[in-house]
């Protein structure tokens, strides 16, 4: 047997070998894990003028809005920003529901013992140099500080991770991130990862109800976050950056029963052979074979993406639209050429673009009698929007369509060839306007492309135009072949679901 066979063999016995699996566990309703009323930071210095984490979780909690109590903690004491630095969190005199550890490592373990005595819920462990550091000694302190954990009736985050973001519940490790909660949870094993995820979807209006940086996983691992989220009234939408898992019957179990309830959409790495050896230096967990990861998330009904961009433009379809009836679009569009690229790039994707009736063709020639530089096909290429009374019909016409389950419309900014970009800045604000407008008047679902690579001025009028359409509340894609790819998985993951609902 060769290394990779022998390699995907023991892979396949972790996710399906029957004598592996453990009695299913109940995952205990984590709420107090995203709802503290009081916060300990410990590692808070007095020294502003070296690198502090402790103080940058402390400053972070206040300045996004943190409602209750917040006590920094150094074994030196002092005082900082006007407030006392306990030295134990057995000197806080009050009760401590959550504690943020920016301690060095060895220090931990003392740590753990006092936050045990104090009745403390919950530790978030910032601190790195346990398993995944691979040696003995940070495997040693790893388990300590977990069965000290356990002792005490402690629930651990992490260690070696960012930890969390509630906006309802106040909790940020960066104050930049929008504070304002949505429909859709993540669970990462990256910190990087997660702040870059926050931050690009907030960016194109994702909004987040619960962000979980779990680091190591040593005590609450993917699979307590994911039976958690998966009866979270707040989630609609979960996502997850997973490099590997520690029980894989059970997170397969998790990720049936989540699937049933929630769209599951996961970006799945360490699947080559440097990736998994990264995976395991980064977060110490087994990152497995990517064909029995491809055939354990397609038997879960998962959404697989490969990258972070791709896992961002599926949630924001699953946000903004409706599930669509079946799989055929019809798109709008401004430019021939632009129209042609587009059709080669959804159907190549896998998409359906279906000719028009000949009666709906023929309505749409009555509306547009001068035909110059427009084509009546799918896409539909307008040339010019002309008047907003001709768009608003057009748009209806395609909504009261047999042919479309799903509609778009695209605009290169590019393709206005003989105009300057005063005249086109004028021109996109018109169309904008236009498209803002139609929102209430479509049922079906819709799709907004937005594409310019020609300049920096037209990347920046681009981007100002999809900020302003996302907070109208549309689905807007920043090119043909990411609208392609998004609206497919999008399109395949509902028709999935009325296939199974037609079984049954």
């Amino acid at each position: 047997m060769s290394v990779e066979e022998s390699l995907l063999y023991r892979c396949r016995n972790i996710f399906f070998d029957e004598r592996r699996m453990s009695p299913v566990k109940n995952t205990e309703n984590l709420d107090f894990l995203f709802r503290p009323r009081t916060i300990a930071v410990a590692g808070v210095s007095e020294n502003t003028n070296k690198f502090n984490a402790g103080l940058m979780f402390l400053q972070g909690l206040m300045q996004f809005g943190f409602k209750g109590q917040i006590y920094p903690m150094n074994p030196l004491g002092g005082k900082i920003m006007g407030m006392k630095i306990y030295k134990s969190v057995k000197d806080i005199p009050d009760k401590i529901d959550f504690v943020i550890s920016a301690i060095p490592s060895r220090y931990t373990p003392q740590l753990m013992a006092d936050a045990a005595q104090k009745g403390v819920k919950a530790i978030h462990f910032f601190t790195s140099g346990f398993s995944e550091i691979e040696n003995v000694e940070g495997k040693h302190l790893q388990a300590d500080i977990i069965a000290r954990a356990k002792a005490g009736g402690i629930r651990v985050v992490g260690p070696n991770c960012l930890g969390l973001y509630c906006p309802s519940g106040g909790l940020s490790f960066n104050a930049d991130f929008d504070k304002t909660s949505g429909p859709v949870a993540m669970i990462s094993q990256s910190g990087g990862n997660a702040a870059h995820c926050v931050q690009e979807g907030n960016d194109r209006g994702v909004l987040f109800s619960k962000v979980i940086s779990m680091g190591n996983g040593a005590d609450l691992n993917e699979s307590d976050y994911l039976e958690y989220l998966t009866h979270d009234e707040e989630t609609k939408i979960i996502t997850a950056y997973i490099e590997g898992v520690r029980e894989g019957p059970r997170f397969l179990r998790a990720l049936k029963s989540a699937t049933k309830s929630k769209p599951v959409i996961i970006l799945k790495v360490g699947t080559s052979v440097s990736g998994a050896e990264a995976a395991v230096s980064h977060t110490a967990a087994m990152a497995g074979s990517n064909q029995v990861w491809e055939g354990a998330l397609r038997q879960a009904g998962v959404i697989r993406t490969s990258s972070i961009e791709e896992m961002i433009d599926i949630t924001i379809a699953f946000q903004h639209m409706p599930a669509p009836k079946g799989n055929k679009i019809v798109v709008v569009g401004i430019g021939g050429g632009a129209s042609v690229i587009l059709a080669d790039e959804f159907t190549n994707a896998g998409l359906s673009l279906p000719r028009l009736g000949d009666e709906l063709r023929k309505s749409l020639i009555e509306l547009h009698p001068s035909e110059a530089g427009r084509i009546f096909k799918n896409p539909v290429d307008l040339n010019n929007f002309e008047s907003s009374e001709t768009f608003f019909k057009t748009m209806k016409a395609l909504d009261q369509c047999e042919e479309a389950n799903l509609l778009a419309i695209h605009i290169a900014f590019d393709h206005f060839g003989l105009i300057s970009i005063k005249d086109k800045e004028l021109m996109i604000g018109v169309y904008l306007k236009l498209v803002g407008e139609i929102k209430k008047e479509i049922k079906k679902p819709l799709a907004i492309i937005l594409h310019s690579y020609a300049s920096t001025q037209m990347r920046n009028l681009a981007y100002d135009a999809a900020k302003e359409l996302t907070a109208a509340g549309f689905a807007v894609f920043p090119s043909i072949q990411r609208a392609a790819m998004a609206l497919t998985k999008f399109i395949s993951y509902h028709e999935e679901r009325r296939t199974v609902s037609r079984i049954k």
